[in-house]
């Protein structure tokens, strides 16, 4: 049995060390850039002063004195503004870093060292599209954090997802010609983009004979955009199944072309289970049940990348206390398998 007291005292074995060595180098880096801004700022500083001493010391005008030090004033402030940027930007890369290899060192603990982790690699596009819930044919698809684990003998796969659309558009404008007594209608395209789905793809593989999609939408799906999209999309795929559920069937729309199949996978232990996953992770969820025994679930929101860009304080010690933290909330993604007693392993 898995405890968080046992990942705390593994940490305390090796990894804090290592951690610790590596947060280390990269601190130094960070506030080696820190301070080469620093410079800079200073640097440049200094030359703005030397030229408003030579502009006052030349006897010029009023007016130029004035506009150089409106020009060196909004200079320095958009350097400020920049340097803060890029700096918050080096800290969160950092933050990343730090709590990746963190994240690493837990999916090792939960798994026994049986998992694959890839923070740059997502799961492939054609496989994502073999859950056929989102057309791919014209959406836009992205992901990282790719994770592949063993865990209390349930094997699931899953990765951090981004889908968007890219939409053209028209924008009318109008301008009057007074040379010609006209009003000219103009007619700017531009591309807006729209987001699908950001969030948690999860995948495993259900113990139940099935061949056929089986579709579970969210009712609360109030993105006209998205909701048109999907259920034109799976439209073709099946009807709308009344399920026995009261509580259950508030919360989600069922689609399949076969019934008593979608009764037979959808049981009342699985959707009471399922009921139970939405009253631990609250976001809004869509299901795909596959033809060849896969389930797929596309968590809206929650996303492996915000546990990583977490940001503490680099220049004290990782606590017991953040690690914990992070411990439970990754453990709460790898008991979504343990919930779902009707899911099986990954094929």
């Amino acid at each position: 049995m898995k405890t968080k007291e046992d990942f705390i005292a593994l940490c305390e074995q090796n990894f804090k060390e290592e951690f610790s060595k590596i947060q280390k180098e990269e601190v130094n880096r960070y506030l080696k850039g820190k301070t080469k801004y620093y410079l800079e700022f200073i640097v440049l500083s200094l030359v703005i002063a030397f030229f408003i001493y030579y502009i006052y010391s030349n006897g010029l005008s009023i007016y130029y004195k004035i506009a150089f030090i409106v020009l060196s004033c909004i200079f320095i402030v958009g350097l400020i503004i920049v340097n803060y940027r890029l700096m918050k930007k080096e800290k969160r890369k950092v933050c990343y870093l730090l709590n990746a290899l963190i994240y690493d060192q837990i999916v090792y603990y939960l798994t026994n060292d049986d998992y694959v982790y890839h923070n740059d690699v997502e799961i492939s596009k054609d496989d994502f599209n073999k859950m056929n819930l989102f057309n791919l044919n014209y959406l836009k698809y992205s992901g990282n954090n790719l994770t592949v684990a063993n865990y209390n003998d349930k094997k699931f796969v899953m990765c951090d997802v981004f889908l968007y659309d890219l939409i053209s558009r028209i924008k009318n404008d109008s301008y009057y010609s007074k040379a010609s007594n006209t009003i000219y209608n103009i007619y700017y395209h531009y591309k807006d983009r729209v987001d699908i789905f950001k969030g948690l793809y999860y995948e495993t593989t259900i113990n139940r004979d099935n061949d056929k999609y089986i579709y579970m939408i969210p009712n609360n799906l109030n993105d006209k955009f998205v909701r048109k999209n999907i259920y034109h999309y799976i439209s073709f795929t099946g009807v709308k199944i009344e399920l026995e559920n009261i509580d259950f069937s508030e919360r989600y729309s069922v689609f399949s072309v076969d019934e008593i199949k979608s009764r037979y996978v959808l049981s009342l232990t699985l959707m009471e289970k399922i009921n139970q996953l939405d009253k631990m992770i609250k976001n809004k969820k869509y299901f795909v049940f596959k033809s060849d025994g896969r389930v797929g679930i596309f968590i809206d929101g929650f996303q492996i990348d915000k546990l990583l860009f977490r940001e503490f304080d680099l220049k004290k010690k990782v606590t017991n206390e953040y690690l914990l933290k992070f411990y439970r909330d990754v453990k709460k993604i790898f008991d979504i398998a343990g919930l779902l007693e009707d899911i099986n392993t990954y094929k």
